[in-house]
């Protein structure tokens, strides 16, 4: 039996993760996941693509905002959600633009002096609504500030699949998943349709296209070559590298660490 070998949530986008013995889920996926984000002046994301050193950036999420950390520093910072009359700035993520209200100046000069570059933080409020793509989607599901999809699984054999190749084994924190399964052999998780975890179904879409993010180092905030060097070699179809599985959900519900995982249906997988 497959079940849940851990769970994740993101607070803010491309900062550290954290693990969660249970995640809740909302309208918008995973509650309190991704609903910050980093944004330049003119509202462009800034992520661990421009600024890996995000990765060493732990966000926790608190009724009132966001508390702010940097891995081994004793600097930290109370973030508030901005007030509902707060400026707002138009921020376009992977061909969606949706208009973020910005948190406070104060809180904006201290993260701006720590990352060394003009930064901001914008937060998603639930007035703000962002369609997932229609083409896996049905009318009505929403994620939040994510790079499209609400939820992302992996499975155990694959990450074991991937670690016999590398010189250096990685941890599944490096591909950022919600859901980490274990139990399936490698890429089983590739032909899942739909499944259910504890009393949630959730709908497995599509394969998740993998960027330079997996390849900084989440315990420094440093980048190098791999996982994607070798993911090429045989992850590589549909023009990416595939690794992981993009997922939507019926409904609000509770998974926990330690549920059963069951494969409800299943579909072709392409050869290669």
């Amino acid at each position: 039996m497959y079940r849940v070998a851990a769970l994740f949530r993101y607070p803010l986008k491309s900062a550290a993760g954290v693990r969660c013995p249970e995640l809740e889920l909302d309208r918008f996926g995973v509650r309190d996941d991704r609903r910050w984000m980093i944004v330049d002046p003119a509202g462009g994301p800034l992520t661990q693509r421009e600024l890996p050193r995000l990765a060493v950036l732990h966000a926790q999420a608190t009724p009132e905002g966001l508390e702010l950390a940097w891995s081994g520093d004793d600097d930290h910072r109370t973030v508030a959600r901005p007030s509902p009359d707060a400026p707002r700035v138009a921020v376009t993520l992977w061909g969606d633009t949706v208009r973020l209200p910005l948190a406070d100046d104060e809180a904006n000069r201290w993260l701006a002096g720590r990352l060394g570059a003009d930064a901001r933080l914008a937060w998603m409020p639930d007035d703000v609504e962002r369609p997932v793509n229609p083409r896996y989607a049905r009318p009505g599901d929403r994620t939040s500030l994510t790079d499209g999809y609400p939820l992302h699984i992996i499975g155990s054999g694959s990450m074991h699949e991937l670690n016999g190749r590398l010189e250096r084994p990685i941890g599944v924190e490096r591909f950022r998943p919600n859901i980490y399964v274990e139990g399936p052999p490698a890429f089983d998780e590739d032909s899942w349709a739909e499944i259910r975890i504890g009393g949630s179904v959730l709908r497995v879409v599509k394969p998740c296209p993998r960027c330079a993010v997996t390849t900084v180092d989440p315990a420094t905030g440093r980048r190098g070559k791999e996982p994607l060097r070798t993911l090429s070699t045989y992850r590589e179809r549909d023009g990416g590298v595939m690794f992981g599985q993009n997922a939507l959900h019926d409904g609000s519900g509770t998974v926990r660490v330690g549920d059963p995982v069951e494969v409800l249906s299943r579909r072709g997988v392409p050869e290669g």
